[in-house]
């Protein structure tokens, strides 16, 4: 009996940490991060990477640029886009990011950041 209570257990945490990766990364192409941050969150030499970084340094980052904290014009435009997360937005973005798998080079279109090689 044990056992079965540890397996539906296991098996709600498996199948909540799936939605909560699936919402984070509906939301990192929804609201354009791939645009500065790339596809595979890989970042630039102008944009951190933010592929599988911690999630609680993520969700310090988003809170505090929610909250208008920004030292840098980097920084202020983040504060733009992170104003309208929620707390739940920002919990799935930062499950997404730190759990992060990476999109294969095939399905990345070349010029997805501005062109590459160019």
């Amino acid at each position: 009996m044990r056992f079965i209570f540890l397996f539906v257990i296991l098996l709600t945490k498996i199948y909540a940490d799936s939605d909560a990766y699936n919402r984070g990364e509906m939301l990192f192409f929804a609201n354009a991060c791939s645009s500065c941050h790339g596809p595979s969150a890989e970042g630039s030499s102008t944009y951190p990477r933010l592929a599988n970084k911690k999630s609680s340094y993520l969700k310090k980052k988003l809170i505090d640029f929610r909250e208008g904290k920004a030292s840098s014009v980097s920084q202020q435009m983040m504060a733009q886009f992170a104003k309208k997360l929620s707390d739940q937005d920002i919990d799935d973005l930062s499950f997404f990011l730190s759990n992060h798998k990476e999109v294969p080079v095939e399905d990345v279109q070349d010029d997805i950041l501005g062109g590459f090689g160019s």
